[in-house]
């Protein structure tokens, strides 16, 4: 796929879905399948599971599976899912990126490896390594604050310029960046701005799309931040800054067992819900 092609099927407001698990600590499919259905009514373009508001660094390879198989079951082909295929190792890269592609996955998305920094060359090979595991397009995924390594410019230009990647995720919330990637890249692949607070920001800049987090339980006031009406922005930094005080993933499943969908609990390191804590959802 070039990017031309894949700027005419992924953009507009992606969800980054959370991963919701039974009483027993299982991964709850049929959940997933209910939260799929409903955010595809709200009218989101597309989905995200198994990233970083899918808690993936707490997930094994099958419950991966899992997530990304019952995503793909509830979308039934109606807007896009690019599965995320993190792994501590390359071998386990490539081997999530063979298991969404059986899976109908549309696409995969990739963050960096994190922790130990690596070279630019090194990321490189690490894009190329998931590009290789099957016919799907790949993102690149730039998410530094979280996994201590940041995807530079050149190495953005190398992926796309060789055909790695038609496009990329960019988490930075750094204005100057997301705008210098929208006019090198822009013409070439795909450019979706991330972090909610940096919505309006993002969509000003002229990126593809955004890829949401509070868009699991606000679907269709991301929907129509991303159409246009940047009044509601504030209510989105309200609904940010209220999930900052008790752990974002915790508190939108918190927010979205309220709306009749049993998410359950997070994975450690996350906390339970101080009693009393709420936010009224419009």
């Amino acid at each position: 796929m070039q990017g031309q092609e894949a700027k005419a099927i992924f953009s507009g407001c992606y969800v980054a879905t959370l991963t919701p698990f039974d009483s027993t600590d299982r991964v709850d499919e049929g959940a997933v399948r209910a939260h799929t259905e409903w955010l595809i009514e709200q009218g989101v373009a597309g989905l995200c599971p198994v990233g970083t508001t899918g808690e993936f660094l707490y997930l094994s390879t099958a419950e991966k599976n899992k997530v990304v198989r019952a995503t793909v079951e509830g979308a039934q082909g109606r807007v896009p899912v690019i599965a995320g295929v993190w792994g501590l190792r390359p071998e386990q890269v490539l081997a999530l990126t063979k298991l969404a592609e059986d899976a109908g996955a549309s696409a995969v998305f990739l963050p960096t490896p994190i922790y130990y920094p690596a070279s630019q060359s090194a990321l490189i090979q690490w894009y190329e390594n998931a590009r290789n595991a099957s016919s799907l397009p790949v993102f690149a995924y730039n998410i530094p604050q979280y996994a201590a390594n940041e995807i530079s410019l050149d190495c953005l230009e190398t992926l796309f310029a060789e055909g790695v990647i038609v496009g990329a995720k960019d988490s930075s919330g750094k204005a100057e960046r997301v705008g210098e990637q929208v006019k090198r890249f822009g013409e070439r692949g795909v450019i979706f701005a991330a972090s909610d607070s940096f919505a309006t920001t993002g969509r000003k800049l002229g990126a593809d799309g955004f890829i949401s987090a509070i868009a699991n339980v606000a679907p269709s006031l991301f929907v129509k931040l991303w159409a246009g009406d940047e009044s509601l922005q504030p209510q989105v930094d309200a609904l940010r800054g209220a999930l900052k005080q008790v752990g974002s993933i915790s508190g939108l499943k918190h927010l979205l067992t309220q709306k009749g969908f049993a998410f359950g609990h997070s994975r450690i390191p996350y906390t339970d819900i101080p009693e009393g804590w709420a936010f009224e959802l419009e």
